[in-house]
């Protein structure tokens, strides 16, 4: 269908019809502008009526590019001016983006970093955020947060917070810097670099004996048999609680009688080895039609428990495991179930690099904890290097005296 185009009462303004589209009482007008630059005549679109394009503005556009072209100034043309437009919305928004960031909280990063983890990990450290960080720090921007005002909550929590939950929350305070940083959202400084982390010790030195394992685990079965497979793989495999609570049964292999530990501490897979009680115990567990992503320990509502029942600590309470016991390391918590585990197989002997493979511990620095349960093999091995020497010094004289 050929375009007809009409005039309109200013010069170098003119428009089509559609078709069928109607705005207002009449049909819809698309107006283009004429125009010449550099000898060349030029046809332009300025847009349709129903999108607030009229004559007059169309007339308006031509005669502000007619003039800077006779100026020699910018832009000389609808896609000049369109990009020009374009350029400052561009500028302003990325403006406003960089004072948003800004103006970013704490809270909002933490939020965003939140959302990265995932079972006990994430439910430990959003307790802590909103235990002890969220009524000082929530609210306020990266940005106006400095070390003093760290060093002050430490100061206002010195009796309030043990030194290894001050640790973890300035950990988490610095965590939440460096992920703004690598997102793009911070390039400020990080202020716990000028803060002073609590030294804590925290290495615990309380392991259980075979008796206070067999007396546990049995009372535990009788009060609940879900606490007591769970200390079962503890004590047997060395797991964490965090690990035992995110095991699925996709994560078993009962032919090579692995447990596949898919997010550990360490930040690798890795691997932990059923003993014949474990074992049973999982057959025991596996429900028919169990799938692969199904909790081997789920909570009430099939996902994933939250946290270790209390009936284990008040299993431990009733059986005086903890009476009178005041440093915190001394304790039986569920985590004395992994330290028994370290400590019994350093008792036996087991070589520290195998104890650090089967534990998952980062570094053999971890795992020097328990050699001073090994067997003392030192006197050992320099009797055995001195009887070599005599025996080998006894030889020699033989052989010379003929």
């Amino acid at each position: 269908m050929v375009q007809v185009w009409q005039s309109t009462q200013f010069e170098g303004v003119v428009y089509r019809e559609h078709q069928d589209r109607k705005h207002g009482s009449r049909l819809d007008r698309y107006f283009i502008i004429r125009y010449r630059q550099n000898g060349r005549q030029k046809n332009e679109a300025a847009g349709w009526g129903s999108e607030g394009m009229t004559a007059q503005k169309a007339n308006s556009l031509r005669a502000i590019i007619k003039e800077n072209i006779r100026l020699g100034l910018h832009p000389q043309s609808l896609a000049e001016m369109r990009q020009a437009d374009q350029d400052r919305t561009d500028a302003e928004r990325q403006e406003a983006e960089q004072e948003e960031r800004k103006n970013i909280t704490f809270g909002e990063v933490f939020s965003q970093y939140l959302d990265t983890l995932h079972g006990g990990h994430r439910a430990s450290t959003e307790s802590r955020y909103k235990t002890y960080l969220l009524e000082h720090f929530g609210g306020k921007p990266l940005r106006s947060i400095y070390p003093l005002d760290l060093e002050r909550f430490k100061s206002q929590n010195r009796t309030r917070i043990s030194p290894k939950s001050v640790h973890h929350t300035l950990c988490i305070i610095r965590t939440v810097y460096r992920k703004a940083v690598a997102w793009g959202l911070y390039t400020g400084q990080i202020p716990t670099d000028e803060t002073s982390f609590p030294k804590v010790n925290n290495k615990r030195v309380r392991y259980l004996s075979v008796a206070e394992a067999h007396a546990l685990l049995d009372e535990l079965r009788q009060r609940s048999l879900q606490t007591h497979d769970q200390a079962l793989l503890a004590l047997h495999c060395g797991l964490r609680a965090g690990e035992v609570l995110d095991l699925r049964w996709g994560n078993l292999d009962f032919k090579a009688r692995v447990i596949h530990l898919l997010d550990p501490k360490a930040g690798e897979d890795q691997q932990a080895f059923m003993t014949d009680a474990v074992e049973q115990m999982l057959l025991a567990r596996l429900p028919e039609g169990a799938k692969p992503s199904d909790y081997i320990f789920p909570g009430k509502d099939g996902g994933r428990q939250y946290k270790i029942s209390d009936t284990f600590v008040r299993t431990v309470n009733d059986q005086g495991l903890n009476a009178g016991v005041t440093d915190t390391r001394e304790r039986v918590v569920f985590h004395t179930l992994r330290h028994t585990f370290c400590s019994w197989l350093a008792l036996q002997g087991t070589p520290l690099y195998t104890i650090q493979r089967l534990a998952r511990h980062k570094t053999i620095a971890m795992t020097e904890r328990y050699a001073h349960l090994a067997p003392d093999h030192k006197q050992d091995a320099v009797n055995t290097l001195g009887a070599m020497f005599e025996k080998a010094a006894t030889v020699e004289g033989k052989v010379r005296g003929g």
